[in-house]
């Protein structure tokens, strides 16, 4: 019985100190925010994910890195990344995806950009890539040979043990300046006036 008992320990034991294999990887890059940044969520890279030359994430564990799609200047940022992971069924792939812009053709320019690239790494899987974001009143010039996708549809790309996806940003809804509001203001407050009906003097 006590043989037993220890064994059942023993194997317990080693269930803690042996690593385990992630059950998959995550990248899911979101630039449909209202505020004018681009969320990176990403988990479960063993060796590590490295974001703007930063680790920001490895082990079993997750984050979130909230950063700016553009600088002070207003100027694209263009954020690079890169992840290492435990898999052996990685497929070598890359893929340049534009998210269009609604209602503008692809030749006047698109609003995100996605590069990526899975190669052989030292764990199995590694993942660099490129997310870009088109500015305020301006587009990204599609680049050549790229895959265009509807903005804000999802896209995926996932491989060897990784669920990974980016989402472009949605079309700003159109609101009236202020110049034309306080117009508007100024002639129903002039509509009442006029038809506020006057006093009589004796």
């Amino acid at each position: 019985m006590k043989v037993r008992l220890l064994s059942c320990l023993a194997i317990a034991a080693s269930l803690f100190v042996v690593p385990q294999l992630a059950v998959a990887a995550s990248l899911v890059i979101n630039d449909a925010l209202a505020s004018e940044n681009i969320v990176f969520n990403v988990g479960q890279f063993e060796g590590g994910f490295i974001l703007d030359g930063t680790q920001v994430q490895i082990g079993l564990g997750s984050a979130s890195i909230t950063v700016a799609e553009t600088t002070a200047a207003g100027a694209p940022i263009t954020h690079t990344f890169s992840g290492d992971w435990i898999t052996s069924g990685l497929t070598p792939m890359s893929g340049v995806i534009a998210f269009a812009e609604p209602g503008v053709p692809t030749s006047q320019g698109v609003s995100d950009i996605l590069t990526f690239s899975y190669t052989a790494g030292p764990l199995g899987g590694h993942l660099t890539g490129t997310f870009v974001s088109d500015t305020e009143g301006s587009l990204l010039p599609l680049p050549a040979g790229a895959t265009v996708v509807a903005e804000g549809t999802p896209f995926v790309f996932n491989n060897g043990n990784i669920t990974a996806s980016a989402t472009s940003d949605v079309a700003d809804v159109p609101e009236p300046s202020a110049l034309a509001l306080f117009g508007t203001v100024l002639a129903i407050l002039g509509f009442t006036f006029l038809r506020r009906p006057r006093a009589t003097r004796n």
